[in-house]
């Protein structure tokens, strides 16, 4: 066997045209994987700053009307009223009286039959608070027919209706969507008999009435159409749910959540640090000896700037207040720390300081997210829709050019077989013709 036999143009033009392409296959590897470690590093930024932006939106609506100061308002007795506490309630104890529960209107029509409704003429209108509702009673034949009819016109905030069965019977109720004296249901009919049976022989279920409830020794009384009262006491929710006994008032009592308020403290320290390592890990040095790898963004201007303004709001004063003053400050790794003894002090002494530092368009939440985050996540100018974009435009060129490689590659090998496949048929041929010679 010669070395013609062994010679195969298919291996030896495949390792030729692989030797002509594999310098730019490395560099072209070597793009494609700093752009794919960008493109991951701008994901992990992204989720990054989006879950400290929720955090600063989750701390700003806390409570019942925002704020980072949580208090509380517990009453003497259970059962009587649910009580909630926003960050600008007063430290304060308040004598409070129940005396009506609101409730809505709702009659039953218990003698009315279907025989009665479809022989009914004329329009029914059926009146709550403001609204209206005209029924044609030749459009209906039955109970069933006009509870229908009833709840389809009324929409949202009318009247409603329901029919229930008794020994067998069926029995028409009609009753108000909401709760309040202002929403007594009226009915009036063209037809006669229909008009009697409505307005004389109608069980009241329930009547129309508001909430009431007096504070102190009854020099103070207030009214709700629903069972709630907002800011009857200053920053409290306060809804009733049975009356209290004569005599028996409650005690309300209005105080600082101290523990409520650090862990509010907390909820952003603890966010804010997350994001800081996030970032800090993105942007690492690394070192020489490849023990600790570079971070993909690693000098990267815009984190740079992104971690200035961060610490420069971190030490700006507040309306009045910065964090340091109640023991939140960075240490020497950029991470902050909660100084407990110095908050819970500073916070006996003035909430209301530490409520508004963090409160408001001016407040540290809210300039955090406008001056620092949304420079990033603004869904049309934002840095990392504008990087993002220009790194997929990158990974589309490397695509391009990677497919021009091959085509060469491909070019190359075609050639080099089609060279070395006629060389050896020549070779062969040479050989057999000096075979006759020898």
């Amino acid at each position: 066997m010669s070395w013609l036999d062994n010679f195969d143009p298919q291996t030896i033009s495949q390792q030729l045209a692989m030797a002509s392409i594999s310098a730019q296959q490395s560099q072209l590897k070597n793009q494609q994987n700093r752009v794919s470690a960008q493109q991951k590093a701008l994901s992990t930024l992204k989720t990054a700053l989006t879950d400290f932006q929720s955090a600063l939106k989750g701390l700003a609506v806390s409570g019942s009307s925002g704020g980072m100061v949580k208090n509380s308002a517990t009453a003497s007795q259970e059962g009587y009223i649910s009580l909630s506490a926003s960050s600008s309630a007063k430290k304060g104890l308040y004598n409070i009286s129940v005396k009506e529960t609101a409730s809505a209107d709702q009659k039953a029509f218990e003698s009315l039959t279907d025989a009665d409704i479809a022989a009914a003429s004329g329009n029914l209108k059926i009146s709550v608070g403001e609204k209206e509702i005209d029924i044609d009673m030749s459009s209906v034949d039955s109970l069933a027919a006009l509870r229908d009819k009833i709840n389809a016109d009324s929409g949202s905030g009318g009247a409603t209706a329901s029919l229930v069965k008794q020994n067998g019977q069926n029995i028409l109720m009609i009753g108000s969507d909401k709760t309040g004296a202002d929403y007594a249901v009226t009915l009036t009919a063209d037809d006669a008999a229909l008009h009697g049976q409505l307005t004389t022989q109608a069980t009241q279920i329930s009547t129309a009435k508001d909430a009431v409830i007096v504070m102190g020794d009854g020099a103070m009384t207030f009214t709700s159409s629903t069972n709630t009262f907002k800011d009857t006491i200053p920053g409290v929710e306060l809804t009733v749910i049975r009356k209290t006994a004569e005599d028996a008032p409650l005690v309300i009592n209005v105080d600082n959540d101290a523990s409520g308020t650090r862990e509010q403290a907390n909820t952003f320290v603890d966010a804010y640090n997350k994001l800081r390592k996030q970032l800090d890990e993105l942007t690492k040095s690394g070192n020489s000896d490849g023990t600790v790898a570079r971070g993909a963004l690693a000098g990267d201007s815009g984190i740079t700037a992104l971690e200035s303004k961060l610490n420069s709001l971190l030490r700006t004063e507040f309306n009045g207040a910065k964090l340091a003053d109640f023991g939140i400050t960075p240490d020497k790794a950029g991470q902050l720390k909660l100084d407990g003894k110095q908050f819970e002090e500073a916070l006996k002494e003035k909430p209301d300081a530490f409520n508004a530092m963090f409160d408001g368009s001016s407040g540290l939440l809210k300039r955090m997210e406008k001056e620092a985050l949304d420079t990033f996540l603004s869904g049309t100018k934002g840095t990392l829709k504008q990087r993002q974009e220009s790194l997929d435009r990158k990974s589309e060129q490397l695509s391009r050019k990677d497919a021009q490689i091959q085509t060469r590659y491909e070019t190359t090998f075609n050639r080099y077989v089609k060279e070395f496949t006629n060389m050896k048929t020549i070779i062969a041929q040479m050989n057999q013709t000096m075979g006759q010679f020898f």
